[in-house]
């Protein structure tokens, strides 16, 4: 019997929980004869089924908090391997122990920050902490050199492999691309309705904060919209208590947009899914992302979708994506103003959507992603280092 080990210990949530979830549903599903154990935290395991085959082996926070998480990836992880007698290790959480492991290591890249300039000179930017900007780039560093001992690493987008080969000189045939599903979100039969002149506009940006995020082109577009006469509502979902939030708060008070805000904090997926639902449109200028699950689900509600102009965001969102230059806030505006003069443009944006979402699905997902194991594990010795 084939025996996996998935390294999830750090995935508590967002997309890296998104991919965890959908991801390993499949797997499994497609391969129920195969052994599979999962390393994970306590907070994740209450958000996952439980699956045929499928050990979950759950370790509390204080056994790989703070410094104490490398340790664990030196000497749990390779515990468990050795355990379960381990045919592959598919680490999930961009790092892997500099100990020799016994078997070939898979790993997932999901932070494209580590490998992006402009990412960087945002931390840099933030963090005024000399250890907090230490602490970040040890992590960069840890993240390329877990890059360059994998057997393999796979990366969601063309974009982020580029830029991975760029900082770490790994040859190309050891980066393959997969592209994940639609995040939370299956296609929906109906088209929004388009936004009707004089009544609100309900644009969404449903994301979790991030230094990428972007919001101030955004706060600068709502304040041009209602110069223009529109009646803009932001539909948010941040969690009103986080400090980086409130920091959001105020550049809206700042660009004299709060009042146009529509902030829901943090959701349930079904709720996530009811709140696309009553959207016009979806902005998502994040100057910085490994793949973009809200673009995803955006578009499997069929929304127009407007996009920055950044190779990652380009390449997911495809021909469906409406782009503006990064800085651009008159130019996102107009993009809006176009989409509400124009109901039949605006119902050909939703239906580019819609379509370009049905090219994302986990089972397609969990395909590639078998069919890369299967590669590695006919090739590649169990003691590979």
């Amino acid at each position: 019997m084939t025996v996996i080990v998935i390294n999830a210990i750090s995935v508590k949530e967002g997309g890296s929980l998104v991919v965890l979830q959908s991801l390993l549903a499949e797997m499994v599903a497609l391969r129920p004869d195969w052994q599979w154990h999962v390393a994970t935290n306590s907070e994740a395991r209450s958000r996952l089924p439980d699956l045929h085959n499928t050990t979950f082996h759950v370790y509390q926070e204080h056994q790989y908090a703070g410094w104490k998480v490398r340790l664990w990836y030196e000497t749990c992880l390779p515990r468990l391997i050795n355990q379960v007698k381990a045919d592959l290790l598919f680490s999930q959480t961009n790092y892997l122990p500099a100990s020799r492991l016994s078997c070939p290591a898979l790993l997932l890249v999901q932070h494209a920050g580590h490998f992006s300039p402009v990412f960087k000179h945002l931390v840099d930017a933030q963090l005024v902490n000399l250890s907090a900007r230490i602490s970040w780039r040890l992590k960069g560093h840890w993240v390329k050199s877990s890059v360059r001992r994998a057997q393999r690493v796979t990366v969601q987008t063309a974009a982020l492999a580029r830029s991975i080969i760029e900082a770490t000189g790994v040859p190309r045939e050891r980066l393959c691309v997969i592209a994940h599903g639609t995040g939370q979100a299956r296609l929906r039969e109906h088209l929004p309705t388009s936004p009707v002149a004089g009544q609100p506009l309900r644009i969404g940006y449903i994301t979790k904060y991030g230094v990428q995020k972007n919001f101030a082109v955004l706060f600068a577009a709502v304040a041009g919209l209602h110069a223009q006469g529109v009646k803009p509502v932001l539909v948010l979902t941040l969690s009103p208590d986080a400090p980086e939030n409130q920091a959001v708060f105020e550049l809206a008070r700042q660009h004299g947009v709060a009042e146009y805000i529509e902030n829901h904090g943090e959701l349930s997926p079904a709720e996530v899914d009811a709140l696309y639902s009553t959207l016009h449109l979806f902005v998502f200028p994040s100057l910085c992302e490994s793949f973009g699950f809200p673009m995803l689900e955006a578009m499997a509600h069929g929304l127009p979708l407007l996009i920055a102009e950044t190779d990652s965001n380009i390449e997911v969102a495809g021909k469906a994506g409406l782009t503006f230059a990064p800085d651009d806030a008159p130019a996102l505006a107009a993009l809006i103003i176009k989409l509400i003069k124009q109901p039949a443009w605006h119902h050909a944006c939703a239906q580019a959507s819609r379509e370009r979402a049905g090219h994302f699905t986990w089972r397609k997902a969990a395909i590639e992603t078998l069919t890369l194991i299967d590669t590695m594990l006919t090739t590649m010795p169990k003691h590979a280092t």
